[in-house]
Order: C-alpha cells, then sequence, then structure tokens
C-alpha cells in the first residue's frame, strides 16, 4: 500500500497467515498524520544538536526515538532531524504489530523498517540516488527479527557534507540507521577543487543544520581522491559496527565501493546479473 502524505511518502508491506495483508488505509493514514504531528510540535528541540538535548520525558515516542538515535550515532554532530524518516517508518511498524502480522516492512523513502517474525530472507534493493534507479547490489539478510535499512548520499532528500553517491546501512532499528548513514556520509568527504559548498542556510532557511558547509557539486574526482573519500566513510562505519550502533554498511561512489560486511551469516552483499 502507498500513503503519501506531506513529507513521508510510504509504501508498506505485511503478511499474515502466509498471505499477503491488507492494510486499513483510513486508520494507517490517521496514525501517520498522528506521528507526523508528533514531530512537527517537537520541531525547535529536534532542530538542535543532539548534546543539548538533556531529557526526553515530554517528547512523543516518535520525537525520542529520533533523540536516542543521533545521541547513540554522533550527538556533537547530529540533530535528531537525522533520523526523522528511520524514526516514522519504525513508530509506524510498531503500531501495526498490534494486527498481529509476522511480517511488516515501511519504506519511507527508502529508509526502511523491518519486522520479521518468522525471520524468513529478505532482499533489499540498493537504489542510486543520483540515477533514480535500481543498482545491481543488493542485501540479503536472514535470520534476523526486526532491524532497519536507510540510505544517504549527495543529491537525496536531505543535505550533505560528504560526495558518497549512497550509503547504505543496516542497523538494529531504522532511526539507528537513517542517523548513521547520515553521519556515515557526511565523513565520505575530501578537500579538493572540484568539490563546491555552501552553507546550508544559503540554500534553505529552515534547515536543522545552518552553518554547516554541505556539498552542492562534484567534479569529475580521480581515483586516488575517490578512495580516500571511500576511506574516511569505511573508518566511520567501522566505528559504529565496532560500537554496536550499526550491523554493516555499504558506501558507493564513482563507480567504486567498499563495505564493512565481511563473513556476516546474516547479511550479505549480493550482485545481481554478476559475480
Amino acid at each position: 500500500m502507498l500513503i503519501d502524505i506531506g513529507p513521508a511518502t510510504l509504501v508498506l508491506r505485511g503478511e499474515k497467515g502466509g498471505k499477503d495483508y491488507r492494510f486499513d488505509r483510513t486508520a494507517v493514514t490517521a496514525r501517520v498524520e498522528a506521528i507526523l504531528g508528533g514531530i512537527r510540535e517537537c520541531l525547535p528541540v529536534l532542530k538542535q544538536r543532539a548534546w543539548r538535548i538533556k531529557t526526553t520525558a515530554a517528547l512523543p515516542p516518535v520525537a525520542r526515538k529520533m533523540v536516542e538515535a543521533a545521541q547513540a550515532v554522533d550527538a556533537e554532530t547530529l540533530t535528531p532531524m537525522a533520523a526523522v524518516a528511520g524514526a516514522l517508518a519504525d513508530e509506524l511498524t510498531e503500531y501495526l504489530k498490534g494486527e498481529g502480522l509476522e511480517f511488516i516492512s515501511v519504506n519511507n523513502g527508502g529508509d526502511v523498517a523491518v519486522y520479521n517474525g518468522r525471520q524468513k530472507p529478505v532482499t533489499i534493493g540498493i537504489g542510486d540516488i543520483q540515477e533514480k534507479s535500481p543498482t545491481p547490489y543488493v542485501l540479503r539478510i536472514e535470520r534476523v527479527t526486526a532491524f532497519g535499512v536507510a540510505t544517504s548520499g549527495f543529491g537525496g532528500r536531505s543535505f550533505t557534507l560528504g560526495l558518497a553517491d549512497t550509503v547504505s546501512v543496516v542497523a538494529p532499528s531504522a532511526p539507528l540507521a537513517d542517523a548513521a548513514a547520515t553521519f556515515i556520509c557526511n565523513h565520505t568527504n575530501v578537500e579538493d577543487a572540484l568539490v563546491v559548498r555552501r552553507k546550508a542556510a544559503e540554500i534553505d532557511p529552515s534547515t536543522d543544520i545552518p552553518e554547516e558547509w554541505v556539498t552542492v557539486s562534484i567534479g569529475e574526482l580521480s581515483s586516488p581522491r575517490v578512495r580516500e573519500a571511500l576511506a574516511h566513510g569505511q573508518a566511520a562505519a567501522e566505528r559504529l559496527k565496532v560500537d554496536g550502533r550499526i550491523s554493516e554498511a555499504v558506501i558507493r561512489l564513482r563507480g567504486e565501493m567498499t563495505t564493512t560486511i565481511a563473513r556476516n551469516e546474516n547479511i550479505r552483499l549480493e550482485v545481481k546479473r554478476g559475480n
């Protein structure tokens, strides 16, 4: 089922009793509107750096998830808005569990929350943000009950400080995956005359990162510079993986790729139409 409300474009899939589940559109729409309303009420708080937020007791659940994810990934540099898409998907998934489904996926514009009660194999494609099309790469996830997958990159829905075409992250929850994808993508960075940046506030006065220098264009980088940017992103991803914040990450830039995935029995990177 497709639901398009304001900033959220959601694709829902569910299974119950081994069959595709038909969601109640009216009920789901009302729930999404309520979640979005909770986020809007808290925007002044959610646009602050995560380290400034000392208590979340008065916030609605979706806002608490955003704050907790940003603080877990990097409280110094991230605002909770880095986890907004994943948190909405996660909160809606929690609501849908009440209908007794054995499988739920909520895809919020590429940030996906999955509940997989039977732990069946799940395949999730990695899209190309620049081309708005699928890539040959897919993530195969098995024997995991609940997880989130998020992708960030230059040209996506949000600003980035980095250069990566895509940073796709698998994490224990969708808010964590969303915040981590933003953080890792910000680190896929090099200083180069071919990379043009502007203050975020000059492009969008309502942004949550007004003073950050965000990427606005990338020229034809040399292979060494591409590999350097990928290495910076890889290092950031490995730190989050060691800390248990994420499960795995895949980073792509200008036809080159790096990943944290190695000898993982539950998460594999596969290539369609290739070796």
